[in-house]
């Protein structure tokens, strides 16, 4: 399953925080300030993704400018929520990372 729910139970507080599906959109949206308001993982390491996928969407979408009408809204369609994608499943990977550093449980929701 790609977009896996979890669930992170701090060992002596036993505070818990869930990531669950939606998360996965909303950190591919929002990127480093999702990780930033989850207040873990590395938030500097978060927006150099953030910058890297801003550049290479940019990239695409100026380089697409040589191609059809037709073809560059679908090489749009799919380049962007691809895009979405693909950062909000490393922006979850950098909040899991951040709290197995922490010393929290991970549990699969």
């Amino acid at each position: 399953m790609a977009l896996r729910a979890y669930r992170f139970e701090h060992p002596k507080t036993e505070r818990s925080v869930t990531i669950r599906r939606w998360s996965y959109l909303w950190a591919g949206l929002l990127g480093a300030a999702y990780v930033w308001w989850i207040g873990t993982g590395s938030v500097l390491q978060a927006l150099a993704i953030n910058i890297a996928f801003a550049i290479g969407v940019v990239a695409v979408g100026l380089g697409s400018s040589v191609l059809s009408s037709l073809q560059q809204v679908f090489v749009l369609m799919i380049l962007v929520p691809l895009a979405i994608f693909l950062q909000g499943s490393m922006m979850i990977t950098l909040i899991r990372e951040g709290f197995r550093k922490r010393g929290w449980m991970i549990r699969m929701a």
